[in-house]
């Protein structure tokens, strides 16, 4: 018996790139940070999508080279279950601090809830592996991005539990 061969249509890919002298830097206050979301009742959240607990937080550049003109952040980690874009909650902080919901010194995760990013300027949200708003670098070489972490409804039901969330951020430029 002969296996038959079906030929698909050719392409190309086009790796495209730069590489570049120096970038920004992150502060030192902003590249690891803590956001604290708090507690929030489980009954604060009125069905799927509901938000609670909004905080700001900002990362910022110095030392931009003269080239860039604008920078965004991209946020990177685990998504929620049934999330739009949400970080999944539940990670512990460190090994150290899980978070002990319970006094067991066993972290318990929330479900049905994630963390949401918000641009502070307009309140649109930035899902993870997408870009932030971009923001202009003054001629100082400096830039402030604002931001908003919400706790998100993705589950009609929610229950308690540690909801922290950890996500590594990468900086994009235009020029």
């Amino acid at each position: 018996m002969l296996a038959g061969h079906a030929l698909a249509e050719d392409g190309v890919v086009n790796f495209v790139g730069e590489i570049v002298d120096t970038t920004c830097e992150v502060t030192s206050d902003t590249a690891d940070q803590i956001v604290p979301l708090g507690k929030v009742s489980k009954n604060a959240f009125s069905g799927v999508g509901s938000l609670a607990s909004p905080q700001k937080f900002s990362i910022k550049l110095e030392n931009c080279p003269a080239t860039y003109t604008q920078a965004a952040v991209r946020f990177d980690g685990t998504e929620a279950p049934g999330g739009d874009g949400d970080l999944k909650v539940g990670t512990p902080l460190t090994a150290g601090n899980p978070g002990d919901f319970t006094g067991t010194g066993q972290a318990i995760a929330a479900t049905g809830v994630g963390i949401r990013i918000f641009n502070q300027s307009d309140n649109s949200q930035v899902k993870l592996y997408n870009d932030s708003a971009y923001t202009a670098i003054d001629a100082e070489g400096k830039a402030e991005m604002k931001f908003i972490a919400r706790y998100v409804a993705t589950n009609a039901t929610v229950t308690a539990g540690t909801a922290n969330a950890d996500s590594q951020f990468t900086v994009e430029y235009k020029k």
